[in-house]
């Protein structure tokens, strides 16, 4: 749905048709046309006008538009060579589908101050009514730790385990209670021992760089690109200076390298790579889910992700001797391993029964069985309606501030999700990039900066628990003006084109430009 279907096509249509008119010799004539105009205009439904000055200097009306079906529908008038003609102009969500019209339209509201959006972002996706049924079937039977079921049937996490291994296309995928642990667990059953040095991304989470302390060892920092992805050129030097066994690689925010390079990297310098998936779930590589190039992988089930169990996370492999010292690291005892719907070989089990640490890391079964209809309906059905507001709003964002955006995107072999918004400003001095964020807040848009003296992702913060410090320019350089928005599934598809108006507007005055 376009700005043309919106509110911001009359703000731009009445600067044209006063442009028209103004050009008159007869005032008569003026005042006559202006009529007219409003008169078409009156027969829009449930009209909301707001006056606004445009960048222009013109007055500018606000008219809300009506909804039909998946389309926004609203009449409105063109003004072309001073003639006045009214149409209904029904706006595919499609932004490809725009018209020039429509397209302009976009580009000059991102001069015109939008009203503050009001919603809130902190509210993460509902649990479908499903998996509430489910969870409370849980609670009511009392089986609410794993082992407590009679069968890998009858356990929700080991069902849940089998949907998401079929899911990411692995052989197996293993409850836990966070990616955190995910990822720790991976770490030891890749063989990552104490003192060891370990690459994982500059840019990244906080919990990559503490799990990798937690065992003892040292983070070593590589530095990001533009698009948010691993600096291949970077790492290809630092795997050789480091002597690193293994590379633990971050597709942070779901922005993917050359991952074919990745391997040609590991392999040279006998790395092993274990992928954090945490914002990968749903991206794709090459047509299949990401995660297959490790050989151990760790995903996210915590609210903020495409899945929400609050807090849950799994880890996946197609090695058999990795799925077993995961099973048993991650807290299965005895022989408790036959209630894992996907079993490594029993010997395997056997061996490592009693030669592995219990870490207590596992999932529970509410957690699995409030998860489970999120696990079926991704793919189906809710990737679809979040890439096509993702491109509503770059595409909104693009047209009316691309001077002075830039979304990071992923190589041509690589299909997103769209579950966030992250961009980089550009041609910006620190103090416009201050007003920036002044003008967003005040507009009801909170960003994440990446920079900030709290963010989690920022790594100079994390010299403060003991990460050694790095000079990583090239990752200081973008993070310095690059935020991040969660795009909450609740919100509605038109939503979007508010919020990337705000962000556009925001950008376009802090550079003095309206």
């Amino acid at each position: 749905m376009s700005f043309a279907s919106s509110h911001l096509c009359g703000r731009f249509l009445k600067h044209k048709v006063k442009s028209c008119c103004s050009s008159s010799s007869s005032g008569e004539t003026t005042t006559l046309q202006k009529t007219r105009f409003w008169n078409k205009c009156s027969v829009l439904k449930a009209p909301r006008q707001q006056k606004q000055r445009s960048a222009l200097g013109s007055e500018c009306v606000v008219v809300a538009a009506k909804k039909r079906g998946g389309l926004l529908v609203t009449n409105y008038a063109l003004a072309e060579n001073g003639v006045i003609d009214a149409r209904e102009l029904s706006v595919n969500t499609d932004p490809k589908q725009w018209t020039s019209v429509e397209s302009s339209a976009v580009q000059k509201a991102g001069f015109v101050k939008p009203e503050k959006f009001t919603k809130d972002f902190s509210k993460p996706m509902s649990i479908p009514r499903e998996g509430i049924e489910a969870a409370i079937n849980v609670m009511e039977s009392g089986r609410v730790f794993r082992y407590c079921a009679t069968s890998a049937e009858t356990s929700e996490v080991a069902q849940a385990e089998e949907q998401f291994a079929e899911m990411v296309g692995q052989k197996y995928a293993i409850g836990v209670n966070s990616c955190s642990s995910a990822i720790f667990i991976a770490m030891l059953a890749t063989g990552v021992e104490q003192g060891d040095r370990v690459l994982t991304n500059g840019f990244t989470f906080t919990a990559l760089p503490s799990c990798i302390l937690r065992i003892g060892c040292e983070p070593v920092l590589v530095e990001c690109t533009d698009n948010f992805t691993m600096d291949l050129d970077d790492l290809d030097k630092k795997a050789g200076e480091s002597g690193a066994k293994v590379l633990l690689m971050s597709h942070m925010r779901g922005k993917v390298c050359d991952m074919d390079r990745v391997v040609a990297i590991c392999e040279k310098h006998g790395m092993k790579l274990i992928e954090d998936c945490a914002h990968g779930c749903g991206v794709r590589y090459k047509g299949r889910q990401l995660g297959y190039h490790g050989v151990v992988t760790a995903y996210s089930t915590q609210s903020d992700k495409v899945i929400n169990s609050g807090e849950g996370g799994f880890i996946t492999t197609d090695d058999d001797d990795i799925a077993a010292r995961c099973l048993y690291m991650s807290g299965c005892y005895e022989r408790r391993y036959n209630k894992h719907a996907r079993m490594p070989p029993q010997e395997l089990c056997e061996k490592y029964m009693l030669t592995m640490p219990n870490l207590s890391s596992r999932m529970n079964e509410v957690t699995a069985a409030m998860m489970r209809p999120l696990i079926a309906n991704l793919y189906s059905e809710r990737l679809p309606k979040y890439m096509e507001r993702w491109v509503l709003i770059t595409s909104v964002i693009d047209l009316m501030a691309g001077d002075y955006i830039n979304v990071p995107t992923s190589g041509e072999n690589v299909e997103d999700v769209g579950d966030h918004l992250n961009f980089t400003l550009k041609n910006v001095t620190e103090e416009e990039n201050a007003k920036f964020r002044e003008i967003t807040t005040e507009l009801g848009v909170n960003l994440g900066w990446f920079t900030s003296s709290v963010n989690a992702r920022f790594h100079k913060n994390w010299e403060k628990y003991g990460t050694p410090k790095y000079d990583l320019p090239q990752t200081d350089k973008v993070l310095e003006y690059s935020y991040d928005m969660k795009m909450p599934p609740d919100f509605e598809t038109d939503d979007f084109q508010h919020i990337g108006h705000v962000i556009s507007y925001a950008v376009n005055k802090a550079k003095g430009l309206c």
